[in-house]
């Protein structure tokens, strides 16, 4: 049988052990090389096995023939090969559903264990009876002085052994099992074999199911025999000789002239019956009577022909014929099945319904065949030109098509279906009729679009032009937004710049958008149909860039003018920027700016701007060159230093830098939107912004941060200066000055009086940079004040005005406030600081504008501490080691910025103790965790018990305490006796400034290293260790007995 025995179990053909056979020869036995005649008879005995040890193949034959010659092994051997080659593949190894044997016999096991455990405390708890106490023979229970068995013992006897009897054939069964177990690899082949043969056996059965479903389903099929004979008569005679003659008259032959005053009478019939008699529905009023037919006309339909068969006004009207009047379609029905059944139902329904249910059956079969049309065409389109970009489905009577279904955004559609006589009434003079219709319904994203104006034109049905139409709308409806949107814009607003929008109704590429850029580009925006794609015209870098970007927009109409406004602002910019390097500017092309900056500090709509700088001017200043549908400006725009970046030495200096302020540049007789790109209007630009610049930079940058200022200018210091001197004196109120990082609005200086004079004092020998003397004014004495002053070389101190006094050297064109305000609050920081150091009655020991260093403690040791307030700085705190507080620098920084110097030196000392007694305990096996400056956790570990616990400062009636709650102490089951007790001692216990309570237990400031300290120890001696925990946990492990 094919695909019984695997390739693997076949002998070998080499060697003197191979199995050789020829073709057309017979078979011959071979032992150990050597080949042996066998007798019939040795079948009776088993010696010729198939497959078995004898090596021979299928056995031998009865009549001895010789070995095979030598001269034919060779060609055995070569035919054995490629039958090896030829057979079939090996059928399926089953290996689902078996079970391990050893997994019976356990579960038995366990089952038998159970089941005796249970039946044993079952005759435990059967009742015996006593025997008798006189030893007498007691004959109503047969029983003699406990000898004889009483029934509590018959039971118990019973019930043992039918549990054995049980349990004997369950282990008989698993014997049995056993011996099939030895014989496991012939019974799988076995079961191989029985699937095998069982998966045939269904495809066998499913062939012969298939084969009669075919034939049942042949029968409507087969043509019924033809009658030859009868045919080749008819054909040859014109007649048949068997079929019986009925004897009808023939009919007599009407002349030209009976036919038609026949014809004649006819019309007159049916225009008397139509026109008195016959109830005609508004409908069919179009109608017209000739040639003995009535032929009612339905505009974009049909036509179709009654006549009548009697002159009874009653009698019914007969189908005479039906015409399509629309295309692409046949006009007339061609005889066959479709017109038999067409007439054989109309005639029946106008012997019952009269010419409205004539109407309505042909309305709706005219309907139904147009929609068949359509689906019919779009099925075509989407195989033709449209492929790719259509999918179609036919929805019940519906026909919807789906275009650009490779564009991004919601799905556009429409559907063609009918329309159930909801909108289309006709009046009558019996009232109104409702009748269907063909409609088209369109989805725009998703979206229904109501109010669909679209030609149908249901008299020449065409798909592609009622898809052209919506496409057309669709375009229409993309460009008419966009112009919509930017004729918002005040330069296509006020006609700087044109703009025109042709619209389109069939041929969507008549639709476009013209859209001017500059002064000497414009650009032309269509649609491509077939795909929805937008074509720039013409093909540039630029616009090429544009179109991908219209293309991958989700809604073009709400989104679309803004790609048009950053193309526009592309252009200009590519312009300006060919003119300014033409004049000597220098582009900057390292200040990347998020949209929310740019928003910020220039004109409403500005993308991106132009940026450039002149080679002498100060790095602090560039020229930026905005552009939008607001229109093109210049500006002056200050840099502000990245002091993070600035310490990166491999970063560009451009890059280091972010945008402070900007100025718009006003051009004097300037009246247009539009910047001209010309060497003149540049030069213009460059002369303005200079000025600027030089005469007002300080002012400006003073109303940035609303600080009420006033300069009075004096005579030029020389007569090669143009530009006056000034003198600035600044009104700071007391509750709002500039901060050290730019941050103004944040710092107060009460240090100070609110006037600020800023006398300028020339320029340097360069030239380059001017110099600048500060006078600040103190609002209230502080002792010893000019000792601190005098450590700070920078700064002079006037006694008798009680005013600091100090020099500012800037380059022209960078502003001198941001120095002056900076040094301003370090100076008033520096103050503050002083204060406080002094108020806690503690020693500095050096002072800057940047730092100040002060000792805090001198018990047990000399704590020092250091702030840090530098000016490219945030305020921080270092310490040295091995300072306790070093565990806690961050929390202390983080109190520093957000509070003040008073609060980090009341906590600094309220946490010496607890720091000093963690710095004591933390040894191997003990872990600290720092919540925050009033939150410790202390943890345990090998070769300590695991034991962890909180402690936490508490204010008790406005006193600090450090508190540890029952609830954070976690410790395991140890075992250990004498541990429990020792810490349920301290737990309720009382020692130096600590005591226990319900709760947890308390301890003062100074008594909470007593506290820690009587923990530790009580931890540390502690008898438990890992070892011990897992010899128990073995222990554990062993007694568990695991059960399947």
């Amino acid at each position: 049988m094919p695909g019984i025995i695997p390739r693997s179990d076949l002998p070998s053909n080499k060697g003197t052990g191979g199995i050789k056979a020829t073709v057309g020869i017979k078979n011959e036995a071979m032992t150990s090389g050597k080949m042996e005649g066998i007798k019939m008879e040795d079948y009776a005995n088993g010696n010729t096995q198939t497959n078995g040890a004898h090596l021979a193949t299928n056995g031998t034959y009865a009549n001895e023939i010789p070995t095979t010659p030598p001269e034919l092994q060779h060609q055995t051997s070569t035919a054995i090969e490629n039958l090896m080659g030829q057979l079939p593949p090996e059928i399926q190894h089953i290996t689902e559903g078996y079970v391990p044997f050893s997994t019976l016999i356990s579960r038995l096991v366990q089952e038998t264990f159970n089941g005796l455990t249970e039946t044993i405390n079952d005759m435990a708890d059967i009742p015996v009876s006593q025997p008798g106490q006189n030893g007498t023979l007691n004959h109503v229970n047969n029983q003699l002085n406990g000898n004889a068995s009483t029934d509590g013992n018959v039971q118990k006897k019973l019930r043992i052994l039918n549990f054995a009897n049980d349990k004997r054939a369950q282990f008989i069964k698993i014997l049995i099992l056993s011996r099939w177990a030895r014989q496991a690899d012939a019974i799988s082949k076995v079961i191989d074999l029985n699937v095998w043969a069982g998966t045939r056996i269904g495809e066998y059965k499913n062939c012969i199911s298939w084969i009669g479903e075919l034939k049942r389903m042949l029968i409507p099929l087969r043509d019924p025999n033809p009658d030859i004979k009868t045919a080749l008569e008819v054909l040859s005679l014109g007649k048949a000789s068997w079929l019986p003659d009925l004897g009808y008259l023939p009919h007599e032959t009407l002349s030209p002239f009976q036919l038609l005053n026949a014809l004649r009478k006819i019309n007159t019939l049916l225009s008397i019956r139509l026109n008195i008699y016959e109830n005609i529905p508004p409908v069919f009023r179009d109608f017209s009577i000739a040639n003995g037919r009535a032929t009612f006309r339905i505009p974009e339909e049909f036509e179709v022909d009654l006549s009548i068969a009697q002159e009874e006004p009653s009698s019914q009207l007969f189908f005479i014929d039906f015409r399509f009047i629309f295309s692409p379609t046949p006009r007339d029905l061609p005889a066959g099945r479709l017109r038999d059944e067409i007439e054989g139902r109309a005639n029946d329904i106008l012997g019952r319904e009269g010419l409205q249910g004539l109407f309505d059956f042909l309305h709706n079969f005219v309907l139904t065949h147009k929609l068949a049309v359509l689906k019919s065409q779009a099925f075509e389109m989407a195989k033709g030109y449209w492929s790719d970009n259509l999918l179609v489905e036919a929805v019940h009577r519906s026909v919807v098509v789906q275009y650009w279904i490779n564009r991004l955004g919601g799905k556009n559609w429409i559907e063609i279906g009918l329309k159930r006589g909801k909108e289309t009434r006709v009046a009558s003079s019996l009232g109104t009729q409702r009748i269907p219709n063909i409609a088209l319904r369109w989805f725009r994203n998703g979206k229904e679009v109501d109010e669909v104006k679209v030609d149908l034109k249901l008299g020449e049905l065409s798909l592609s032009n009622i898809l052209k139409q919506i496409i057309a709308l669709h375009t229409n409806h993309y460009f008419q937004n966009m112009a919509t949107k930017l004729r918002e814009a005040p330069i296509y607003s006020s006609a700087y710049m044109r703009l025109r929008r042709d619209l389109a109704t069939t041929e969507p590429m008549d639709a476009a958008l013209l859209v001017q850029l500059t002064t000497s580009k414009a650009i032309k925006i269509v649609q491509e149909p077939v795909s929805g794609r937008f074509a720039v015209l013409p093909a540039s870098r630029l616009n090429s860039g544009a179109e991908n970007e219209l293309n991958r927009l989700v809604s073009p109409a709400t989104d679309g003018s803004a790609r048009l406004a950053h193309l526009r602002s592309s252009a200009t910019q590519e312009e300006m920027s060919t003119s300014a390097r033409l004049i000597g500017w220098e582009p900057v092309r390292y200040l990347n700016l998020g949209q929310e900056i740019i928003q910020r500090l220039f004109s409403k709509g500005v993308q991106r701007p132009l940026f450039f700088k002149k080679p002498l001017w100060s790095s602090s200043w560039l020229l930026a060159f905005t552009t939008s549908l607001e229109g093109d400006s210049w500006w002056v725009v200050e840099l502000a230093d990245n002091e993070a970046a600035s310490r990166q030495a491999t970063i560009p200096p451009a890059t280091r830098r972010s945008l402070k302020a900007a100025y718009k540049i006003v051009l004097a007789g300037q009246t247009s939107l539009i910047m001209e790109p010309s060497s003149s209007a540049m030069g213009q630009v460059e002369r303005t912004a200079a000025g600027m610049i030089s005469q007002n930079v300080d002012s400006r940058r003073l109303g940035a941060i609303n600080i009420t200022h006033k300069i009075q200018l004096g005579a030029p210091k020389s007569a090669k200066s143009q530009s006056p001197t000034a003198t600035m004196f600044m009104r700071f109120p007391t509750h709002r000055a500039p901060s050290v990082v730019q941050s103004p609005e944040d710092v107060t200086i009460p240090w100070a009086h609110e006037i600020v004079k800023l006398e300028y004092r020339g320029l340097d020998h360069s030239n380059t940079s001017a110099v600048q003397v500060a006078h600040v004014r103190m609002s209230k004495s502080i002792s010893n004040i000019k000792d601190v002053i005098s450590a700070i070389p920078s700064i002079a101190f006037r006694s008798t005005t009680e005013t600091l006094i100090f020099h500012i050297v800037t380059k022209v064109g960078e502003t001198t406030i941001d120095y002056l305000l900076s040094r301003l609050s370090a100076i008033g920081l520096l103050l503050d600081f002083v204060s406080t150091i002094k108020s806690h009655k503690i020693k500095f020991n050096a002072v800057s504008l940047a730092h100040i260093n002060f000792s805090y403690s001198k018990h047990p040791r000399t704590l020092k501490a250091t702030i840090h307030f530098a000016l490219d700085d945030p305020k921080h705190m270092s310490l040295n080691p091995p300072n306790p507080h070093l565990r806690i620098i961050d929390h202390l920084t983080t109190l520093l910025r957000s509070q003040d110097l008073s609060a980090v030196i009341g906590t600094m000392r309220m946490t010496i103790p607890i720091l000093n007694a963690l710095s004591a305990i933390e040894t191997g096996g003990v872990e600290v965790l720092v919540r925050s400056e009033q939150w410790y956790q202390i943890r345990y570990s090998d070769p300590f018990p695991k034991v962890s616990y909180d402690i936490r400062l508490r204010y008790r009636r406005d006193d600090p305490m450090w508190f540890i709650s029952d609830a954070s102490l976690k410790k395991p089951e140890t075992g250990d006796d004498a541990f429990d007790e020792a810490l349920k001692a301290i737990m309720r216990g009382k020692g130096d400034d600590w005591w226990g309570c319900n709760g947890g237990m308390i301890a003062h400031l100074h008594g909470v290293e007593s506290l820690v300290a009587k923990l530790d120890e009580v931890f540390r001696s502690s008898k438990h260790t890992p070892e011990e925990s897992n010899t128990l946990k073995r222990k554990a492990e062993d007694d568990v007995v695991e059960i399947d």
